[in-house]
């Protein structure tokens, strides 16, 4: 019996089954976006490996700070010895869109005691914030909040909680993973890294894939040429294969 009640008190175990759903939902949701995130934590990762930090502090930044971009605003006025304050103020000028989101959310959430509004806030970030004011553009009343058990705050912890663990989860591989890594390949290694992150979501219909598709084999095809043309070869074939491929889905319907 006190086993099952230490576990009524613990978080999703106690929540309700509309709770607990509204959770997975916010989960699945941050899912789609799992690849982006992931990838761009994992070259946030690396460059905190490859940095002046130690793979202690470099662990504790990324668990503590959780904000890629002030990361690594950061990372090189640590590197120069730059006083503490100053590298406070870079990270807090890189930051102020939070403000703004939290802003944006904060008529959804004042009903929630502070304690609960600050932990959201360490781990509400830009895919989070985006997500949610996407599919809940209007404020609930109190009563709309408790016919449906606080259906939305919960689906807030879902993608907060989703967002959370796959960036510290590529994050950590990073730090872990870059003494692995030759020096030399530098920072170009994870500028790739980054791109993906970019563009492998935008490949969402098929005429994106295929443009995709030739465009990898184009430049692999045509690498000898000088200049780097081989890209500009790359880049005019994805133009005209993704016309010619849109077109044809078109023409199907």
């Amino acid at each position: 019996m006190d086993c099952a009640r230490l576990t009524a008190k613990l978080p999703y175990f106690g929540w309700s089954q509309q709770q607990q759903s509204a959770w997975r939902g916010g989960l699945k949701t941050m899912s789609r976006s799992a690849l982006a995130i992931f990838s761009w934590a994992v070259v946030t990762g690396l460059a905190m490996g490859k940095s002046s930090l130690s793979t202690e502090q470099a662990l504790a930044m990324s668990l503590f700070v959780f904000a890629g971009s002030a990361q690594l605003a950061a990372l090189p006025l640590i590197g120069a010895g730059f006083s503490v304050f100053t590298i406070l103020i870079t990270a807090l000028i890189v930051n102020l869109r939070f403000v703004i989101f939290s802003i944006g959310v904060q008529a959804h959430f004042s009903h929630l005691p502070a304690w609960r509004r600050a932990t959201l806030g360490y781990f509400t970030a830009d895919f989070g914030y985006l997500m949610y004011t996407s599919r809940f553009g209007e404020v609930q009343t109190e009563a709309e909040r408790k016919n449906d058990s606080y259906y939305r705050t919960y689906f807030m912890y879902g993608l907060a909680t989703g967002n959370w663990g796959i960036w510290q989860a590529g994050s950590i591989l990073g730090i872990l993973g870059a003494s692995q890594i030759p020096d030399e390949w530098g920072m170009e290694f994870a500028g790739t890294l980054a791109l993906i992150a970019v563009i492998v979501p935008m490949l969402d219909h098929r005429a994106a894939r295929w443009a995709a598709v030739v465009a990898a084999m184009v430049a692999i095809l045509t690498y000898s040429l000088p200049l780097k043309l081989n890209l500009t070869a790359a880049i005019l074939a994805a133009i005209v294969v993704g016309i010619l491929a849109d077109r044809s889905s078109k023409a199907m319907r």
